[in-house]
């Protein structure tokens, strides 16, 4: 009962994603490249009088910037230099509210300020090439002093000017309509009147965000988390039995804290065609030692290539040839004492996966038709001891106009949990090295803006460690891990779970591949208050505005408590978990529900006019 509580605790906790600054995506951020770098991840380019190396920050490195940003050499033999780079991706972007910002450095040892025009080009008509004719050029003109300290650069986008022939006129980027990716982003340098002579610059941090970029107490100081603010810890072991995870794991590490969420994997078939793998008594094993399951249901049989023609697609859910095996594991999982976490169809906006939305037609609709039907079918078994994980990755591959995830969204009663996957990097080899925050930054935010009931989790993620052959000046493992760890408590601090895949596999993505990689985790992770678990009053559950409702579980009657009075408009929605209306009441400062429904897991949803907040609870 402990473990249910506090789960509903956490989903109450999520907070509400308000129109508050974010930062939205990150188009360069260049802590962790290696020193002296010119050739950057993800299609950069040069133009003219430029030349450009990542160097080590000139001056105090700070959380923000961190020790390694762009040098911009312009040695002014025509007057004109261009640093740009190619993303031809979709980048949801809303002209009235949002920002391109960059951090910028113009060394008073310069001659004069530097005169730059920052352009955005857009792909309208999405063939991956830009066409004078047919698509459009964003253009601001913007000059910068010389300055002895980093100086925060925010163009609102609205304040940008078309200055291409083509193109539809509007600013208008986005998934959303299938308007257009954008093409490419670039700064040209403009010799100055005074400047005698080359002149050196820096750059860091290009990024868009939703209002002004967040910031602390200075430009170069993270923004802070809220009081309330925290991020469980959870781990996955590439071994049997399962329950075997959590000692493996935290034997590493001191007393003080300890894991919460153990993710176990599971095909539909270990051999062979016919689906039959059920989970087994290692379930109940991790519930008796306090730890929450998360079951990672893979709709394949792992005897052959995941894309191979003899795995199922979401269409053998949809006729029904899973029915039997889908009614066998709900039973299985309804024997459970506690509450187990269902993943189910994860990543399905990469192409590696046979449920992916690429694999199905390319229509997200057959995702979301398959999802309700598998928790459908649960349900109706009575298997309401679940939470439904609907997790995506953290990049789509392709970047399509049917393949942004938010379209793929089963809905709000169907889905109790989002996630992602997070990695540096899967790829094999030694794969470009880029930043936690630059991976996470875009999903995090569409995640955060368009289910802001839901709780965040980061569901996998890993780091690889560097190889022979990279440079020893680089970013080790280690500093990526801590780096992490304040861009989580500052940018990303809504996320309410880090799960980490804790396996040799593509790379060495084990908490404690190296000494120094153990020891981060354990100094800037395992010891940080913000990863432990929040005291929480068992008899109730409450949220960072206040609001309570108690007790839970409950039998007959339910208290939902409001911090402040509520407004006339304001009601208090009762859902089952098909998401069947089964109550509605007007808000009252203290509201008793008298719950004359069937035992079960109910949505209670505190509705007011401009936001609403939802929590399960479970009527025994």
């Amino acid at each position: 009962m402990k473990a249910i509580l506090l789960t509903c605790s956490l989903l109450f906790l999520s907070g509400l994603c308000s129109a508050q600054p974010a930062l939205k995506y990150v188009v360069y951020d260049f802590d962790g490249l290696d020193l002296g770098a010119t050739d950057l991840p993800d299609g950069d380019y040069k133009n003219f009088d430029l030349l450009y190396h990542v160097a080590a920050n000139p001056l105090a490195a700070s959380d923000v910037l961190g020790d390694r940003v762009l040098q911009l050499d312009l040695n002014w033999s025509g007057g004109t230099g261009e640093f740009g780079k190619g993303i031809t991706k979709y980048v949801e972007l809303n002209t009235a509210a949002d920002r391109f910002n960059f951090y910028f450095l113009n060394p008073l040892s310069n001659y004069a300020s530097a005169v730059v025009d920052v352009a955005i080009k857009e792909d309208d008509n999405k063939n991956g090439v830009f066409e004078t004719a047919l698509d459009d050029k964003w253009l601001k003109s913007v000059t910068i002093p010389r300055s002895a300290s980093w100086q925060l650069i925010s163009i609102p986008l609205s304040t940008f000017t078309d200055v291409g022939t083509g193109g539809n006129g509007i600013f208008d980027a986005g998934y959303t309509n299938d308007n257009g990716k954008i093409f490419t982003i670039s700064l040209t340098f403009h010799k100055a009147a005074a400047a005698s002579g080359p002149e050196s610059y820096y750059a860091d941090m290009l990024c868009f965000s939703e209002g002004a970029l967040p910031t602390g107490s200075s430009v170069l100081s993270l923004p802070p988390k809220a009081a309330t603010d925290h991020c469980l810890l959870g781990s996955y072991a590439y071994r049997t039995p399962a329950d075997s995870v959590p000692p493996e794991v935290e034997a590493l590490f001191p007393p003080g804290n300890k894991l919460r969420y153990i993710n176990i994997f599971m095909p539909f078939a270990y051999s062979g065609t016919t689906a039959s793998a059920l989970p087994g008594s290692s379930v109940q094993r991790l519930m008796n030692n306090g730890y929450r399951p998360i079951i990672t249901w893979e709709m394949m049989y792992t005897s052959y290539a995941p894309l191979d023609p003899v795995q199922p697609r979401l269409n053998s859910i949809l006729n029904g040839s899973f029915d039997s095996y889908l009614d066998a594991f709900a039973n299985q999982v309804k024997t459970y004492s506690d509450t187990v976490i269902m993943r189910l169809f994860h990543e399905f906006d990469g192409n590696w996966y046979p449920w992916s939305v690429e694999e199905n037609g390319q229509d997200p609709n057959n995702l979301i038709l398959a999802f309700r039907y598998v928790v459908n079918r649960f349900n109706a078994r009575g298997a309401n001891n679940v939470l439904w994980m609907w997790s995506p990755n953290s990049a789509p591959a392709p970047s399509a106009s049917y393949n942004w995830f938010v379209d793929a969204y089963p809905g709000d009663a169907y889905v109790d949990l989002v996630a992602t996957s997070v990695y540096n990097h899967p790829l094999s080899g030694s794969p470009p090295w880029r930043s936690f925050r630059s991976l996470y930054a875009d999903c995090y935010y569409n995640l955060r803006k368009h289910f802001p009931s839901k709780p965040i989790f980061i569901a996998e993620s890993g780091g690889r460690e560097r190889y022979a052959g990279e440079l020893a000046s680089s970013q080790t493992k280690a500093e990526w891990i801590c780096a992490m760890s304040k861009d989580l408590e500052s940018y990303f601090s809504k996320t309410r779970a880090l799960i980490f895949l804790n396996v040799n596999k593509e790379h060495d993505w084990r908490i404690n591949s190296s000494f120094a990689a153990k020891e981060a985790l354990r100094t800037c992770i395992w010891q940080d208050a913000f990863f432990k678990e929040i005291t929480t009053d068992l008899a109730g559950m409450e949220e960072e505005s206040g609001r309570k409702v108690f007790p839970n579980p409950f039998t007959n009657e339910l208290t939902v408590m409001m911090a402040e009075k509520p407004s006339p408009g304001d009601r208090v929605l009762v859902y089952d978990l098909a998401g069947k209306l089964v109550l509605e009441l007007k808000a009252e400062q203290t509201l008793m529900i008298h719950a004359d429904f069937p035992p079960g897991f109910y949505i209670i949803e505190l509705q007011r006019e401009n936001f609403s907040e939802r929590i399960k609870v479970l009527k025994q």
